[in-house]
């Protein structure tokens, strides 16, 4: 064969070859497109189902809401094998480390259901703190202020912040202390104590000295 011929040869077994992988090619463009268009499906099925609504859910109660019944009732059944250990041991929804409100199983079931979220509990009308908002402050707080840090006892002192009745009694004004401490901040004149929303309560002596405890967090 001569080396014309055997040139014609390779052009044509490399023609064959360009076009076999082109062919492959096209198949493989195919088949990605088929998977893409696949996947694009799955993917908005799963965010239109209860699985997408709770996982893009702003909030736990609203995650509650969106998932399926049987969701719900493989959570409750595993609380209630721990004896709703998560929910009595610890039983509480944080924001930012502060404790926003006390709760158990019941309760939240009938939150996620309602819509109503978690709040901390409703004032009191009178001076002395309803058993939920007492539950609360003491829950919130657990220490004394800043230089005793001993436990607020069960039967220690909530004392109102802005002095009732020009403060209600409600969750962002009672403070917990411990008894002697309570009657220490009525008596040392000219000690200032400021109470901020997420319970931290800063002391000022008379030399000017300021120091703050923050309750521990959730």
């Amino acid at each position: 064969m001569t080396a014309g011929g055997r040139a014609d040869r390779a052009v044509d077994a490399a023609g064959a070859a360009l076009l076999t992988a082109q062919h492959a090619i096209g198949r493989a463009h195919r088949l990605v497109a088929t998977a893409e268009r696949a996947a694009a499906t799955d993917e908005a099925t799963w965010q239109a189902g209860p699985g997408g609504r709770a996982g893009t859910a702003g909030d736990t109660l609203t995650a509650l809401a969106a998932a399926t019944d049987q969701h719900r009732q493989a959570l409750a059944a595993l609380l209630a094998r721990t004896a709703g250990g998560g929910l009595t041991d610890r039983p509480r929804l944080a924001l930012t480390g502060a404790l926003l409100a006390l709760t158990d199983l019941p309760a939240l079931r009938r939150a996620a259901d309602h819509g109503t979220g978690l709040h901390p509990p409703a004032a009191t009308a009178g001076y002395t703190p309803g058993a939920a908002l007492d539950r609360h402050v003491r829950a919130r707080d657990r220490r004394c202020l800043p230089g005793c840090r001993r436990p607020v006892p069960r039967g220690g002192h909530l004392d109102h912040h802005t002095p009732w009745p020009a403060g209600p009694t409600a969750a962002g004004n009672p403070v917990g202390y411990f008894t002697t401490d309570h009657r220490g901040k009525h008596q040392a004149s000219g000690w200032r104590h400021h109470l901020a929303p997420d319970g931290t309560l800063t002391l000022t002596t008379l030399t000017g000295l300021t120091t703050a405890t923050t309750p521990p967090p959730y």
